[in-house]
């Protein structure tokens, strides 16, 4: 297993930032198997899913074999990270009245906005992964494909836990999701040959973040013929 190397201070920022989403992420998945009335195991299938689904998928897309879920300790990091929410969570919605509150808006908020901040930070950390591995193993890589591992590793997860939950996957159904990811993975490839890594990470995970919330406030949809026959009316 390869070990957890963090050599500088960009290393310790973005391994913070891959915990920030981690936690994001696994909030999302727990919320939606609390929500589904799963038991325990659920729940937590559910948390990593949303949370290395998308990276899984990645890895497999570019060839790292084993995917580094299993091949690094700092992925052991994050599973302990991502069970630890996971259980507190679940375990929280059976204290008092909690289970009640959290079923009503501030299930809402906590699900957009755990999932926003995981989107933003995968899909970003999700391209630089990709890139860095790509380089350093000579694997021939162009700026589709990059700016696709991107997007599959903030997204990934998200549909598969959709899908497990019998729903028809958010990023076809609510809100501007998908641009807000190829807008961030997209400027992550432009800026990087002109930029330092972590400026181009922070930009890059800023510009999905502030399109989500924005999505969020000012309720941004794509229209659906459904919303036609409403305005006919």
């Amino acid at each position: 297993m390869e070990p957890l190397v963090l050599n500088s201070a960009v290393d310790w920022v973005m391994f913070f930032l891959v915990c920030v989403g981690i936690v994001s992420f696994a909030v999302s998945g727990t919320i939606i198997a609390i929500q589904k009335k799963t038991d325990l195991i659920g729940a937590i299938i559910f948390a990593f899913t949303t949370a290395f689904g998308g990276g899984l998928i990645r890895d497999i897309i570019i060839g790292r074999n084993p995917p580094a879920l299993f091949s690094t300790v700092e992925y052991a990091i994050y599973a302990a990270i991502c069970l630890v929410v996971s259980l507190s969570l679940f375990l929280v919605s059976f204290i008092g009245k909690t289970a009640t509150v959290l079923t009503g808006q501030i299930h809402n908020w906590l699900l957009e906005g755990s999932d926003s901040l995981g989107l933003a930070l995968f899909c970003v950390l999700g391209v630089d992964s990709a890139a860095t591995f790509c380089a350093a193993n000579g694997v021939s890589t162009n700026p589709g494909l990059l700016i696709f591992c991107g997007c599959i590793t903030g997204i990934g997860g998200g549909i598969l836990r959709d899908m497990f939950s019998a729903q028809i996957p958010l990023i076809f159904r609510k809100h501007v999701y998908l641009i807000p990811a190829l807008l961030g993975t997209g400027c992550y490839v432009l800026l990087l040959p002109h930029l330092p890594r972590l400026a181009v990470v922070l930009i890059s995970v800023s510009i999905i973040l502030t399109l989500r919330i924005l999505a969020m406030r000012f309720h941004w949809n794509w229209p659906t013929p459904l919303d036609a026959k409403k305005e006919e009316k």
